[in-house]
């Protein structure tokens, strides 16, 4: 049997496995005991903060930058002992005003306001699709390594070829399996969040597995990696703080990392929406960084033992994870590292589209069908499945928007680079919650202001290089400025940005 053969059943049966965790703790719920009602299940749940990015592209990160990596997960480790004061007061407001997202967070604190709902809900799809196409690249690449299949090429050329495109049909079809049940928003998804605490599990037991094997069965443990890497005058420069990257840019990387992780549309959905008990968040507090720092205490040794291996090979950097194994001829370990990577990408983009499709459907295609003079539900049942319909079709979009990404961009940059591109949208989301929350004064207005003012300055210098260096738009908005405005060249806004930061 083949290795494509292999790797289709295999990735077809690990969802087999999350449909049979998701059955088994819907079943339990029914017999009233609930499986998620457990504060080391919601801590493995906040596991979904770990991406294809943490599983792949740490270690090419590693490879170029060092110990940079690091930054990204300091940030969270930073948040998470202020989960107790700010994440508690979050859980507690969205409960009392059965709220399910965080274009609903905003718009209630500031009036119920339906055009804020909307900003906050556009710039949430705009800036997530990167991220879950970081994904779709991902789960691909580590197919085509596996099945030693060449890339497909840049572009729409040969779609029907290309396996990102029924991974993707597939994922939807998981998704809207998965998301679309109810539309109350004081139901839990018991059987999804029980899903990602067991994906959690599977991806962190595979990175570990390939750290030991490359560890102690390519070498001969941490010192004869680390002393072989600093007798590289490449990899020696990666053991310390680079003279390249300012501390600006460690603090600019720790405090979007740490808005992330409560901002992020999946986060939010895991860490608040799908929260059962506040006292959870004792558990989140330790087990959560703990978590972080196992799933990152090998991504050094990795990244030198792939450099050292494999650095003049031509293999890239974020493929060392699978690259390694599969190269060295482990075969079992290399296909349960291919199932930890597909299980961190399908993590992420299950619970992001969900997200995101709810709050598309409850915060602009509802509002608007429902304002219709011509949209007359005869009753609670006909909305109840225009409502459902609506959310499905979001699924559709939001993994074919992502798909485009995928192959007009996301094949052009590093996982980290494409990551980052996420992580800057939602930080735009902090100032309105967390001011909103403790500034009585806040005003709707200035929420306003300050997320849209965000949202074009992410976009102009975060989104248009990335599609102007593809060829999608003239790069000449790059260099001569928007309108051919020299006070609004992208390098103006990125002196800002960086100023900021």
């Amino acid at each position: 049997m083949s290795n494509n053969i292999v790797a289709i059943l295999s990735a077809l049966f690990y969802l087999g496995i999350l449909f049979g965790v998701a059955y088994y703790a819907e079943y339990r719920l029914k017999k009233g005991r609930s499986i998620i009602n457990n504060g080391y299940v919601y801590a493995l749940s906040l596991g979904v903060y770990c991406t294809a990015w943490t599983y792949y592209g740490s270690v090419g990160q590693a490879s170029t930058k060092g110990i940079e990596f690091l930054a990204v997960y300091i940030g969270p480790t930073i948040m998470a002992a202020l989960f107790w004061p700010l994440l508690r007061k979050i859980i507690r407001i969205c409960k009392t005003q059965r709220i399910n997202s965080i274009a609903d967070l905003i718009s209630i604190r500031y009036g119920k306001n339906f055009s804020l709902a909307v900003v906050v809900t556009i710039l949430c799809m705009v800036g997530i699709i990167p991220y879950i196409a970081l994904q779709l690249k991902a789960i691909s690449g580590s197919m085509n390594i596996l099945t030693a299949t060449a890339e497909g090429g840049m572009g729409l050329n040969n779609i029907l070829g290309d396996n990102a495109l029924y991974i993707s049909a597939v994922l939807a079809f998981f998704i809207i399996l998965f998301g679309t049940r109810s539309i109350d928003a004081s139901e839990k998804h018991e059987g999804l969040v029980a899903a990602i605490a067991f994906e959690s599990i599977i991806k962190l037991v595979a990175f570990v597995a390939v750290g030991l094997f490359v560890t102690f069965g390519l070498f001969n443990g941490f010192g004869d990696i680390f002393s072989k890497a600093a007798e590289n005058d490449t990899l020696k420069k990666l053991f310390q703080f680079s003279k390249d990257t300012p501390y600006t840019t460690w603090t600019g990387l720790i405090l979007l990392s740490m808005l992330a992780i409560v901002f992020l549309p999946r986060q939010f959905q895991i860490a608040v929406v799908e929260n059962v008990k506040e006292n959870h968040l004792k558990k989140a507090i330790w087990v959560f960084p703990l978590y972080l720092l196992l799933i990152t205490f090998f991504v050094l040794p990795i990244a030198f033992g792939g450099s050292l291996l494999m650095g003049k090979s031509g293999v890239s950097a974020d493929t060392y994870v699978l690259a390694l194994p599969m190269h060295y001829g482990a075969g079992f370990l290399s296909f349960f590292t291919f199932i930890g990577g597909f299980s961190a990408a399908t993590s992420m983009i299950i619970v992001e589209t969900i997200a995101i499709s709810t709050m598309m459907s409850n915060n602009i295609a509802t509002p608007l069908l429902l304002a219709a003079q011509k949209f007359k539900p005869k009753g609670d049942g006909q909305l109840t499945r225009s409502i459902l319909n609506i959310r499905r079709f979001s699924i559709l979009l939001i993994i074919a928007l992502a798909f485009l990404y995928d192959k007009l961009v996301a094949q052009h940059f590093t996982l980290v680079s494409i990551g980052m591109v996420s992580f800057a949208a939602v930080a735009q989301f902090a100032p309105a919650v967390i001011g909103g929350i403790y500034w009585k004064n806040a005003s709707q207005k200035g929420a306003m202001a300050g997320i849209s003012i965000g949202f074009v300055t992410w976009f102009f210098t975060a989104v248009i290089p990335s599609m102007a260096s593809t060829g999608i738009v003239d790069i000449g908005i790059v260099n001569n400025g928007l309108l051919e405005l020299s006070g609004l060249n992208h390098f103006h806004f990125s002196e800002w940005k960086e100023w900021i930061l």
